[in-house]
């Protein structure tokens, strides 16, 4: 069930949205490239124009106690 996961298959680029009058922020989706997130993202500004979009990455993994590079 909690397995490796190959740094491939991890969705590092997180889309999330903000209601304008809102402080909270609801996430959307993950990818695993940056392309795939801006489209996603462009897309979804021109159906649901009322909510502001965000795109966060995912920039350090701390692993629990694994080390990883970069």
């Amino acid at each position: 069930m909690f397995g490796k996961i190959n740094e491939e298959e991890m969705k590092r680029f997180i889309i999330m949205k903000r209601y304008r009058s809102n402080g909270y922020f609801y996430t959307e989706r993950g990818f695993a490239n940056r392309i795939d997130a801006d489209n996603y993202a462009e897309l979804l500004r021109k159906q649901e124009p009322e909510y502001e979009w965000y795109m966060f990455e995912q920039s350090k993994h701390y692993g629990n106690g694994e080390e990883k590079n970069g």
